[in-house]
């Protein structure tokens, strides 16, 4: 009787482990997965963060630089505005 106690004893404790040490694979897992989420985003975030600085350095050295009457012009240009005296011909033939 004393033997088949320790028998069922035995087979519970190895049961527990083998379900303690699934547990914590499954964790394992889940975490190096998580891990490598992290990192994917924290390289997306890198070259978001490295294209905004290049275009902060374009802007920077546009603001310093000698020609900002031309710029200032260029982007007026892009919105529509003209010189006074000018003239703007639109070009309203399809070309398919």
């Amino acid at each position: 009787m004393a033997k088949v106690k320790k028998t069922k004893r035995s087979v519970i404790v190895i049961l527990c482990s083998v379900v303690v040490c699934v547990s914590f694979a499954i964790s394992l897992f889940s975490l190096i997965r998580d891990i490598k989420d992290i990192d994917k985003e924290i390289e997306a975030v890198r070259l978001a963060t490295a294209s905004q600085q290049a275009e902060n350095e374009e802007l920077r050295r546009q603001l310093y630089s000698n020609d900002k009457d031309e710029y200032v012009a260029g982007i007026a240009r892009e919105e529509g505005y003209i010189n006074p005296g000018e003239r703007v011909y639109y070009d309203i033939s399809v070309n398919d």
